[in-house]
C-alpha cells in the first residue's frame, strides 16, 4: 500500500493519522466508534444487491478439487458422507466434471482446514416450509464456492435479533436428504433413512451397480488415473487407520491370528 503514490492514498493516510491508535475501525482505518450514532430503531436487511460475504466454502486446499469420477469412488468408499460436503463447479479438470470436496481423504469427514471456515456451519432448509433461506451460494471463476448472507426486507432484523444462517442446497442434495431422513421420499413415501438397514442396503446396492457400470466403461487411461488416485490418496490412509486400530485396540492374543 505504501508504494502507491496518489492523491487518494495520501488523503487516506491523513485521515488515518487523525484517529488514535487502537481505536481505528473499518477496512481503511479512518473511522472510530465516535463517528457513528446509535439508531436502535433502524431495521437491518440486505437485499441481493447488497449481500455480504460469509466466507469461502471451498476449495480450501489444492486436493479439494477432484474429478467427478475420483470423487464418486471416494464417496462410495466412505459410505456417502463426502456427498454431504461437496459442490459441482463449471470448470473442467482433466477433461472431466469437477467437484469441490472439503472432506479428508483419510476419513471422509470434513478436514481440519475447512472447519476453520464459517460456511460449513450453515445449515439448510430442506423441505421445511417454516424456514427461510438467507444465504446465497455464489460461484467465482467457475471453480470456487462462496456463501453470501442476504436478509430479505420482509425478514428485516432489529438490534439484538439473532437469526440462524440457512441455505437451500436444491434438488441435487435430495439423495443426501433421503439418507439422513428428511427427503421427499422419507416425508411422503415411507422410505427409511440410513438407520433403516433395509433401505440403506437397497440404496447401496443401486449405487454399487452404478459404480460397476461406470468402471466397465472407462478407457485404459482413465482407469489408470483412477487407480493412481485410490492407491496414492485413499487406500494408504485406510490401511494406516486399520493398522492403528490393531496396534492400540486389538488384544495381543488375537493379533497372532491375523
Amino acid at each position: 500500500e505504501n508504494s502507491v503514490q496518489c492523491g487518494i492514498h495520501q488523503e487516506v493516510l491523513k485521515l488515518r493519522s487523525e484517529v488514535e491508535d487502537g481505536k481505528r475501525i473499518g477496512f481503511l482505518g479512518i473511522h472510530s466508534e465516535s463517528d457513528y450514532v446509535e439508531a436502535n430503531d433502524v431495521l437491518f436487511w440486505s437485499g441481493p444487491e447488497s449481500m455480504f460475504e460469509v466466507g469461502r466454502y471451498g476449495p480450501i486446499r489444492p486436493e479439494d478439487r477432484k474429478t467427478e469420477l475420483n470423487f464418486s469412488m471416494k464417496n462410495f468408499i466412505y459410505d456417502f458422507e463426502p456427498a454431504e460436503w461437496s459442490y459441482d463447479v463449471d470448470e473442467k479438470i482433466l477433461g472431466d466434471c469437477q467437484l469441490i470436496d472439503i472432506t479428508d481423504d483419510a476419513t471422509g469427514e470434513v478436514h481440519s482446514e475447512a472447519k476453520k471456515h464459517t460456511p460449513i456451519y450453515v445449515n439448510e432448509i430442506g423441505h421445511n416450509t417454516n424456514l427461510c433461506a438467507n444465504v446465497r451460494i455464489m460461484h467465482k471463476n467457475d471453480r470456487s464456492v462462496y456463501y453470501y448472507a442476504c436478509i430479505e426486507k420482509e425478514n428485516a432484523m432489529k438490534k439484538g435479533d439473532c437469526v440462524e444462517l440457512l441455505v437451500d442446497y436444491g434438488k441435487l442434495y435430495e439423495n443426501v436428504r433421503e439418507r439422513k431422513g428428511y427427503g421427499i421420499a422419507n416425508l411422503y413415501g415411507n422410505v427409511g433413512d440410513d438407520s433403516d438397514r433395509g433401505a440403506k442396503l437397497q440404496r447401496n446396492f443401486a449405487a454399487r451397480q452404478s459404480i460397476e457400470s461406470e468402471i466397465s466403461k472407462l478407457s485404459v487411461v482413465r482407469l489408470y488415473y483412477l487407480a493412481e488416485f485410490l492407491m496414492e490418496r485413499i487406500f494408504p490412509e485406510i490401511n494406516e487407520s486399520i493398522e492403528d486400530i490393531f496396534r492400540h485396540h486389538v488384544p495381543s492374543q488375537l493379533k497372532s491370528r491375523f
